[in-house]
C-alpha cells in the first residue's frame, strides 16, 4: 500500500509512504486520485472474543476474520475503521462494558487498517483508565486515531487527523453523540457533537492546509434503516461549514446515502451508516456493513467517485476453523462452492446482499 501520512503540528509523526524517486507528487494526470475505504462498527461481543481465543498456547488470535479482505483494503491509499471497543485489558468483556484483547488491533494492523476511530459512545465503557490503555495499544502500534484523547496536549498535537499522499491533504474528523451516559474525567478529552467546537476545528484544519475534509460522526438511532432528522440537520450543518465527505456510524445497520449541496451547488456525499463491521449481532441487516471506497481527484480536490460493497459477517467454519469470518456478498455469490455455506446461512447472506443493494440503489457498486 504506497502511502504517506503526516501529522501537522504534531509531537507524533507516522510515515510509511514509499515515494517513487522518478515521480513528482505535485504533477498529477487528470485522473490521478487518493483512495480511501471505510468500513463500520468493529464490536467485541464475548463470542467473538471466545472464537478468537486459543486454549493451546493461551493466546489470542482474530487474522482470520479478515483474510477475505485483504486485498481490497490494502489496493486502497488508507483505510479507516470505526473501533467501537476499547483495548481495556483483561478481564475481557461483551456487551454492555466492552474489553476486547490487544490482538484484535493486530489483526485490524494486518489487514491493512491505518486510522482507527475512537468517538464513540463506547469509548468509556472501562473508564479512564480503558481510555488510556486503548490509546496507549494504538500508539504502540502505530495507528493514527481520532475521538479520545489523555489530554488537551495530546488532541492539540494530533487533532484532526491530517494525512497526505500524491500532493494531496485530506483532513479527518470524528465526534459522537454521546458516550453512554458516562462521563469523561480529566484531563481526558472525547469529541462530542459540539458545534462550536466543530467549527474551531475545520477551522484548524483549513489552517494546516486541508485540501479536503471529511467529518466521521457517531449518530443515529439504532436499527433504524433511513436517516433521521437529527442526522439530516446535522449533515447539512456540516455541508455548510466546508466538508467535503461525511461517513456516519452507530445505527448497526447501513443506513441510506445522500447528495447534499453547498451554496455554491457543489456537491457533498453523506453515507448516514456503514452497519456493523464485525459483530456477534444477527438480525437481519445488521449482520454485515460496507466496505465504501472513496476516490478523490488530485487535481480537482473533489470526489471523483465513491463505490461499496456488501460485507456479511459468516459465524462457524471455513477451512475448519470456527470464527466470525468476513465475506464479500458478491465473492460468496460468483463462487459459491468455495464457501460452503448451509442452506440458512446462504439465504442470510444474499437477503443482507439484496436489502443493502436496495438502500444505496443511488450508489455505484464497487466492481
Amino acid at each position: 500500500m504506497k502511502k504517506s501520512v503526516l501529522l501537522f503540528a504534531s509531537l507524533f509523526f507516522f510515515c510509511s509512504f514509499i515515494q517513487n524517486s522518478n515521480s513528482n507528487p505535485l504533477v498529477t494526470s487528470d485522473n490521478e486520485t487518493v483512495s480511501l475505504i471505510f468500513v463500520g462498527d468493529v464490536m467485541g461481543h464475548m463470542p467473538q472474543v471466545d472464537a478468537a481465543y486459543n486454549p493451546q498456547n493461551e493466546s489470542y488470535n482474530y487474522d482470520v476474520c479478515f483474510k477475505w479482505l485483504k486485498t481490497y483494503l490494502q489496493n486502497a491509499d488508507f483505510a479507516v475503521a470505526n473501533l467501537e471497543v476499547p483495548i481495556a485489558g483483561r478481564p475481557y468483556s461483551g456487551y454492555p462494558a466492552f474489553s476486547s484483547p490487544d490482538a484484535l488491533l493486530d489483526a485490524l494492523k494486518n489487514a491493512g487498517f491505518d486510522i482507527l476511530l475512537t468517538g464513540n459512545n463506547h469509548v468509556l465503557d472501562r473508564g479512564q483508565s480503558g481510555l488510556e490503555r486503548t490509546i496507549s495499544q494504538l500508539n504502540k502500534r502505530k495507528f493514527l486515531f481520532a475521538g479520545s484523547y489523555i489530554d488537551e496536549t495530546q488532541r492539540d498535537s494530533l487533532y484532526p487527523i491530517m494525512i497526505q499522499s500524491k500532493g494531496l491533504k485530506i483532513a479527518i474528523l470524528n465526534c459522537t453523540y454521546g458516550t453512554n451516559e458516562n462521563e469523561v474525567q480529566e484531563p481526558a478529552l472525547i469529541n462530542y457533537i459540539d458545534t462550536v467546537e466543530i467549527i474551531n476545528d475545520i477551522n484548524e484544519a483549513d489552517k494546516l492546509g486541508a485540501d479536503f475534509k471529511i467529518m466521521t460522526i457517531h449518530w443515529g438511532t439504532e436499527y433504524e434503516l433511513q436517516a433521521n432528522e437529527f442526522q439530516k440537520k446535522m449533515a447539512q450543518f456540516f455541508v455548510n461549514h466546508g466538508i467535503n465527505l461525511i461517513i456516519g456510524s452507530h445505527p448497526h445497520v447501513v443506513q441510506n446515502a445522500e447528495t447534499l449541496y453547498t451554496k455554491d451547488n457543489t456537491p457533498v456525499l453523506v453515507y448516514y451508516s456503514l452497519g456493523n463491521f464485525i459483530s456477534n449481532q444477527r438480525q437481519a441487516n445488521s449482520d454485515g456493513g460496507i466496505m465504501l471506497k472513496v476516490e478523490i481527484s488530485v487535481k480537482s480536490k473533489s470526489v471523483l467517485k465513491t463505490s461499496y460493497y456488501p460485507v456479511w459477517v459468516y459465524r462457524g467454519s471455513l477451512n475448519f476453523e470456527y470464527q466470525y469470518h468476513l465475506i464479500p456478498t458478491a465473492d460468496y455469490i460468483q463462487n459459491t462452492k468455495y464457501f460452503k455455506l448451509n442452506s440458512t446461512d446462504s439465504c442470510s447472506l444474499r437477503y443482507f446482499d439484496s436489502e443493502t443493494h436496495k438502500r444505496l440503489s443511488n450508489i455505484e457498486f464497487l466492481k
